[in-house]
């Protein structure tokens, strides 16, 4: 009995420590943190993004575009352990980029100019398309539209503030 204990104990030990272990999202420093793809400086938490690795660092960036065309573009894909977004109306909370819904539309301006915002529930989303129009998407459809739009009309360069 007492060996059994003591691999219960080892086993719940040994998950937890998993767990604080886990990479996940960091809190960005907004006004000073620049994004990984573009440079730009990081001002607004509701279009902001990071990628974590797997050895737990963070990579933020100023837009869920940003973000993609850097997953699209970077030479280590296999070193990307999450992508993260913010709930669009509650920039506090982060959702996994694979598991949010999102908003393509030219009414609500994101820093980069592919008007992507992100939402953590579906119907949130369809209320602010009913609102903003455009297109809802998820995870592969937003890939494709910034290799699409954004990637195959830059040269994978990152995009330019100054052209708007």
């Amino acid at each position: 009995m007492r060996g059994l204990f003591k691999t219960v104990l080892m086993l719940t030990a040994s998950v937890l420590l998993l767990m604080a272990c886990e990479p996940k999202p960091q809190p960005i420093q907004f006004g000073s943190d620049q994004c990984e793809y573009c440079r730009m400086m990081i001002t607004e938490p509701q279009f902001a993004s990071q990628v974590v690795n797997k050895q737990g660092r963070t990579f933020p960036f100023d837009s869920i575009e940003c973000m993609v065309a850097h997953d699209l573009t970077t030479d280590n894909p296999d070193n990307i352990h999450s992508h993260w977004v913010p709930d669009f109306t509650n920039s506090d909370v982060w959702l996994q980029a694979q598991e949010a819904h999102y908003l393509h539309s030219e009414t609500l301006r994101s820093p980069m100019g592919l008007y992507l915002s992100a939402y953590g529930v579906y119907q949130v989303a369809e209320e602010y398309h009913n609102e903003y129009l455009g297109t809802l998407l998820e995870w592969n459809e937003v890939r494709d539209l910034v290799r699409q739009e954004w990637l195959s009309n830059r040269d994978n360069q990152p995009h330019n503030h100054n052209s708007h």
